[in-house]
């Protein structure tokens, strides 16, 4: 019985960090932004208008590590364009499901961690959302 419950945990652990590989190598390209919603604390969202792009670079061998970078231009009802430009790494965490994101500025100091939730992700659609540091959650969409 001890040698079954053993052998049930290691089989559990396979399964979940293929899982994580199988999302990086998923993630891995240039995905082109379709909508950015903004959800605030009471439930009521906002949409944006605009373009732009995130890119995932393939993960080292044995890895579910790696870098990504995320450019936009967008714009709000009533508030004027802004560019976002974001890079840093992001790790796949709890089975796929979730990345870790870490944002770094231009001399790799990290300025912020994020952990992103996967709501989508075949090979044509991905849908990423997470809370940003006033309580908001933000939703991105993207296709190849």
């Amino acid at each position: 019985m001890k040698a079954f419950f053993t052998l049930f945990i290691l089989l559990g652990i396979l399964i979940s960090c293929d899982k994580q590989k199988q999302s990086a190598r998923q993630l891995a390209g240039t995905w082109e932004l379709t909508s950015y919603r903004v959800k605030n604390a009471e439930g009521l969202s906002t949409y944006a208008t605009g373009t732009g792009n995130i890119h995932f670079d393939k993960c080292i061998k044995n890895s579910i590590q790696s870098t990504f970078a995320f450019h936009a231009t967008l714009s709000f009802p009533n508030v004027t364009e802004s560019t976002i430009h974001q890079s840093g790494t992001y790790e796949m965490i709890e089975k796929g499901d979730y990345m870790t994101v870490k944002q770094l500025d231009t001399l790799g100091i990290e300025i912020g961690v994020y952990t992103y939730r996967i709501l989508v992700l075949t090979k044509t659609d991905l849908e990423l959302e997470y809370p940003d540091n006033l309580g908001n959650y933000i939703t991105l969409i993207f296709t190849r």
